[in-house]
């Protein structure tokens, strides 16, 4: 039998949220006569000043936010993911580059055993947007 967790009710300051960003997309699916591309509406949804998901101020990430990631528990993702790096870099030398780094223990643990290793790329590069 499947169990599931029920989602607390959202507060009245969450659910004045969703109405602000709901205030700024209608508009813009009108003023692209009814249809946005889905990219547009991730963008709104997510990176609107102030209201999308990623700009608006909240904790997003580990125990107290919407979501934990491998990196945010332990070192061994990024010791693990390492051992690849080292390898793809060996053959090519050359740099790494993460997209979506959030809080950068990703890049922390892999860039640490990369030079216990003595494998460090020429360069490391985060693209993080939010």
């Amino acid at each position: 039998m499947e169990s599931r967790t029920r989602l607390p009710d959202p507060s009245a300051e969450e659910l004045a949220h969703a109405g602000q960003l709901r205030e700024r997309i209608v508009p813009a699916i009108a003023a692209a006569g009814g249809q946005l591309s889905f990219e547009t509406f991730m963008d709104l949804a997510l990176f609107a000043p102030g209201l999308g998901y990623y700009v608006a101020g909240a904790r997003k990430f580990g125990r107290d936010g919407d979501f934990v990631t491998a990196p945010e528990i332990s070192t061994l993702f990024g010791a693990s993911l390492a051992r690849q790096c080292a390898e793809v870099l060996a053959r090519t030398g050359g740099s790494i580059i993460e997209f979506g780094g959030g809080t950068g223990r990703l890049a922390a643990s892999l860039l640490a055993e990369l030079a216990r290793a003595a494998a460090l790329p020429a360069a490391y590069y985060i693209v993080e947007l939010s």
